[in-house]
Order: C-alpha cells, then structure tokens, then sequence
C-alpha cells in the first residue's frame, strides 16, 4: 500500500502509534543516518558536515555511519578525519562491493529505531533527511520514499536520464507490481524492524538493490509513503550499455524470486555480512 504525503502538513517532533519503535518514548528513539560513498575524496568531509547539520536539527538523538565502497582514492582518509568515533563513525569495505553491501553492513552496525539510507555524493539535499524522519513518525507508515517524480518534486534531468528512470520504473511496476512512484532516489527513511526482517532477503547489491528492498518489504504487508525531493535533484550521469543490461538481468532475476519462488513472503535469513574496517 502506497500512501501520499503533504509536507506542509506534517508536524515536526510527533510520532504515531506510540513511537517508531513502539514504546511511545522520543526520549529513547536514535535516528541513523547510514551513508555508503564510493570515489568522494575531497567531497566526502564536506557531505559528512552537512548531513551532521541537519542531523543535530532533529531534536533527536542520531548517529551517522559512512562506509566506504572499496573506494581506490582518499574517500577512506576523509571519512577518518570526520569521524569522531561516537556519533559519527566511518567504515571501509575491503573491496567495491556496491551500495547495497555498504548498506548491510551500516545496517549491521547501527542501533537507532528509525534508520535513514542516504547517498553520500548528496545529489539529494540533505534537508531531505528532516522530511524524511518527520514523514515517517507522523505518518504511521513503515517506510519513506522520496520520489524525484513526485508532482511537487524539483527535478532537474536530462531527457535520457528521464527516459531510463522512467523506463526502469515501468518494467519494475509490470514485473513487480510496485506502486511507488520511484525507487531508485538515494534517501528513504525506514522503521528498524522493517530491515531487520527483509533486509537479510535482498541478494542484489547494486543498482537494482532500492528495487528489491522495496519489493522485498510490501510482500511482507509493509507500509510506505512517498515524499518529494523538496530541493533540486539534477540528473545528468550516463549510464553505459552494459550497466543497463546488468540493471534489466537484475530486475528479471528480482521478479524470478518474487513471483515464482515467492521468496520475500516465506523467505528465512541466510546469514553473512561485508568485511569492513572501522575508521
């Protein structure tokens, strides 16, 4: 089930149905903020400070853990000298795994009630991340999505890069009969228990892994929302013919699990976990 939702109508600092994690008590909720970043050195400080602006504007408690996807640049060096081992804390994946694996292994090290999956190279703003975090404790839903196709979204793309979202999006919603608008936009907002009880299902780990996640968790009756990118999201990366064929493969190979195998509705974890070095 997909609800909508109006930003200007949410109200900051509540939470429905007793707290996102169910005890009713704000005091105790932790927001984690997980970032997977791949080839940012002389960017990725920066990204750190904004995204720990806004954190601190929540008026919650909050962490932020970065991981490095096997970059081969200075990525890992500036997320050392942002880290602050407490609330803002770095890893390193031995190899370039892709950002589904960066996002498992920050999962596997996060402890907040509400977790927020949001892309390092900031092509979102991260003021994002406050919509986000409100949205979903306001709105009862299990899930957040931000949606660059939202009417109210300000997107800036391409024709190509239009028509590849667009086209991925519609295959997605054939094979997969998805509702949601996108999911592909690198900043969504989930409820702890929603990872912990299909995250362990998902076996893509690149670009088809926003895909899977979702398709993973309405096939266990989750709930979600979409919410627009409030700020300017430009669209202008290529992508090359072989990564479009490797994203159909992936789609088919999602499709092959959900609706033959039915996999995320009776599926059980299978343990294993990226290897990764704390910063």
């Amino acid at each position: 089930m997909v609800l909508s939702a109006d930003p200007n109508t949410l109200k900051p600092g509540t939470a429905s149905r007793g707290g996102i994690g169910g005890s009713g008590d704000l005091e105790e909720m932790i927001v984690s903020i997980v970032m997977p970043a791949y080839r940012l050195a002389g960017r990725i400080e920066e990204s750190i400070r904004r995204v720990e602006e806004v954190a601190s504007s929540l008026g919650l408690p909050y962490e932020i853990i970065v991981i490095d996807d096997g970059s081969d640049d200075g990525t890992y060096t500036g997320i050392q000298r942002a880290s602050d081992g407490s609330r803002v804390r770095g890893y390193r994946l031995e190899r370039n795994s892709g950002k589904g694996a960066a996002l498992r292994f920050g999962f596997s090290k996060s402890r907040g009630q509400i977790v927020v999956f949001f892309d390092a190279d900031l092509d979102i703003s991260p003021r994002q991340i406050k919509l986000l975090v409100e949205t979903l404790m306001d709105s009862g839903a299990d899930m957040v999505v931000t949606s660059k196709w939202h009417p109210d979204s300000a997107t800036d793309a391409s024709l190509t890069r239009t028509i590849l979202s667009k086209g991925f999006y519609m295959l997605a919603k054939v094979l997969l009969g998805l509702k949601v608008s996108d999911t592909q936009t690198g900043a969504k907002a989930f409820r702890r228990k929603v990872l912990e009880d299909v995250l362990c299902l998902v076996k893509t780990s690149r670009y088809a892994f926003d895909v899977e996640l979702i398709t993973a968790a309405y096939a266990r009756g989750y709930r979600a929302v979409e919410v627009p990118a409030l700020w300017r999201i430009s669209l202008r990366k290529r992508f090359s013919v072989r990564e479009i064929l490797v994203m159909l493969e992936d789609l088919i190979r999602i499709a092959w699990r959900h609706r033959v195998k039915n996999l995320y509705r009776r599926g059980k974890c299978e343990g294993g976990d990226a290897k990764g070095t704390l910063a």
